[in-house]
C-alpha cells in the first residue's frame, strides 16, 4: 500500500524541489520533513503538530491536503491504537468528578498566558525571519534605453533598509522609494538589496541588466528583439525557464514580472500554473492541459518573429 510518506516525496521530487528548499518555503525543519517521507511518526510528541505539518506540506506541495490526511490516517499505526476505546472507560470516567479550585483556576491562567507569550514570541520571530518583500516597478529587467539617466523606483515593507549598487537610500514610510542611476554606454548591472535591520542573511536581492545605447546608434536588429515575460501572481511558484537551451530559473519564483530575450526556443515548467503567465511579444501563451493538477510544461520555437508551441 502506497504510504503518506511516499506520496509526499514523489510529488517533491517530481517538482525538482530539494529538501532543503522545502524547508525553508514551508518554515518545518528539515529533520522533520525527513521522517514524514520515511513514515516516521514516533519522533513527533504532539500528534497536532504531525498532522499540521503533513497539512502544510501537502498544500506546499499542491496536493490534495484531506485525501493526503485521509492517507496518512489509514496507514498510521498510531491513530488506529488510539481509536481503540477500552469497555471500562465509560465506567472509570463515570467515577470521576472534575473539582474546580482556586488553585486550578490560577495554575490554568499561568498556562494560557505563558502560551499566549510563547506565541507572540513566535509570530516576531516568523516575522523577524522571514525576508522582506522587494517589487521594482521601473525599469523592466534586459530593457534598452537612450537615456545615460535612468530611475529606479519600487516598493518594501515598511522599517526596511535599501540599497541600490551598495548605495542606502531612503525610504518613504509607506515602503516606496525613487532612485536615479547614471548608466554608462553599454550594458549596466543594478543591484537592489532589501535588508531587515541590516541583517545579511533576512534580504532580498534583485539584478537588473539595463543596456545604455544613444539614439543614433539603435540598430534595427535590437529594435525587435523578441521578449519573454514571466508573471507571477498572488503567491510563490515553483519556476523552471529554459531559454535558447539555456537555463534562467529553477527555484521558486516570488510574486514578480521578469523579462527575457528569446532567439529561437524556450522550455518552462510551473509548479503552479493558475499563478503563472507567459507572454511572447505582449502574447500571453496557453498553457496545454496536464494530467498533474497545477503543474504543466510549455515547449515553442521562435519562427521569423513568430512563436510556435507544441
Amino acid at each position: 500500500m502506497v504510504t503518506v510518506g511516499e506520496v509526499l516525496k514523489n510529488k517533491r521530487e517530481k517538482l525538482k524541489i530539494s529538501i532543503e528548499t522545502a524547508s525553508l518555503d514551508t518554515k518545518i525543519q528539515k529533520r522533520f520533513l525527513k521522517f514524514i517521507e520515511n513514515n516516521e511518526f514516533f519522533p513527533f510528541e504532539s500528534e497536532v503538530f504531525l498532522t499540521g505539518f503533513i497539512k502544510i506540506y501537502a498544500k506546499y506541495l499542491n496536493l490534495d491536503v484531506e485525501k493526503v490526511l485521509a492517507l496518512y490516517r489509514r496507514t498510521n499505526p498510531i491513530v488506529e491504537e488510539k481509536k481503540v476505546i477500552s469497555p471500562f472507560n465509560n465506567l472509570s470516567s463515570k467515577k470521576t468528578s472534575i473539582t474546580i479550585t482556586p488553585k486550578a483556576i490560577v495554575i490554568s491562567t499561568l498556562v494560557l498566558f505563558s502560551l499566549a507569550i510563547l506565541l507572540y514570541f513566535g509570530i516576531q520571530v516568523y516575522k523577524f525571519q522571514k525576508p522582506p518583500v522587494l517589487s521594482i516597478s521601473t525599469p523592466q529587467n534586459n530593457s534598452t534605453v537612450k537615456s545615460s539617466e535612468i530611475k529606479v523606483i519600487g516598493n518594501t515593507e515598511k522599517n526596511v533598509s535599501i540599497q541600490i549598487n551598495n548605495i542606502s537610500i531612503e525610504v518613504d514610510e509607506d515602503g516606496s522609494f525613487e532612485k536615479e542611476i547614471s548608466l554608462i554606454e553599454g550594458k549596466n548591472l543594478i543591484t537592489i538589496k532589501a535588508k531587515k535591520n541590516n541583517n545579511s542573511i533576512m534580504e532580498t536581492v534583485q539584478t537588473i541588466q539595463i543596456t545604455f545605447v544613444r539614439e543614433n546608434e539603435v540598430s534595427v536588429e535590437e529594435v525587435v528583439n523578441n521578449k519573454i515575460k514571466i508573471e507571477i501572481f498572488d503567491a510563490p511558484a515553483w519556476i523552471k525557464l529554459d531559454i535558447d537551451n539555456i537555463n534562467k530559473l529553477s527555484q521558486v519564483v516570488q510574486p514578480s514580472i521578469q523579462e527575457f530575450e528569446i532567439k529561437s526556443n524556450i522550455k518552462i515548467v510551473s509548479g503552479r500554473i493558475n499563478n503563472t503567465k507567459v507572454f511572447f511579444n505582449g502574447q500571453l501563451l496557453t498553457w496545454p492541459k496536464s494530467n498533474e493538477k497545477g503543474v504543466a510544461e510549455i515547449n515553442c520555437t521562435v519562427e521569423d518573429g513568430n512563436i510556435v508551441c507544441q
